[in-house]
């Protein structure tokens, strides 16, 4: 049986979903760049407001960097009074965010949200919809099965599958 010429390929979707990835990598770039934010700091704001008391391993997970890049940049973001880290168990650093970083992640939130609504122009709510279904399973297809302690994430949630994640329980 041949295969349907309209149904795009693997590689195909793969190279649609890179090119998509690098042009809204580019406009998020450009407009956080107005406040003085890469990309991967507003990426970790958001990782350490989401799930607050994480290891820095946790975070490089969470916003998919080597632990090494995440260290980096959370000691960028503490030298600015933008987190806070505390000893936790054993070797762990746990992470919270601040006053000021909260405040600085409200306003890359907007920001991110004026960009991806421009880039996402012409798509209806039902296709929105099937777009965050279709990514959220393959990102949850790319990460190892949930233990139990996912068991109370939904499907539709941010952080489905992400609590294995986490390397130091809060206090």
């Amino acid at each position: 049986m041949a295969a349907d010429q309209n149904v795009p390929s693997g590689v195909d979707i793969a190279m649609l979903l890179r090119r998509a990835q690098l042009r809204k990598q580019t406009a998020c770039e450009a407009a956080l760049a107005q406040v003085g934010v890469t990309l991967p700091q507003w990426g970790m704001l958001y990782a350490v407001a989401a799930e607050p008391d994480s290891s820095t391993h946790a975070l490089a997970l969470f916003i998919g960097q080597s632990d090494q890049s995440a260290g980096a940049v959370v000691a960028r973001l503490e030298q600015r009074g933008l987190l806070e880290r505390r000893p936790g168990a054993g070797k762990a650093i746990l992470h919270r965010i601040t006053p000021d970083g909260a405040e600085l992640l409200q306003r890359c939130n907007t920001i991110a949200e004026d960009v991806m609504t421009r880039l996402l122009t012409g798509l209806t709510d039902q296709s929105l919809r099937i777009l965050r279904t279709s990514l959220g399973s393959i990102a949850d297809a790319a990460l190892p099965a949930p233990n139990s302690s996912d068991a109370g994430r939904g499907p539709g949630d941010p952080l489905s599958g992400l609590s294995w994640i986490r390397s130091a329980t809060p206090p």
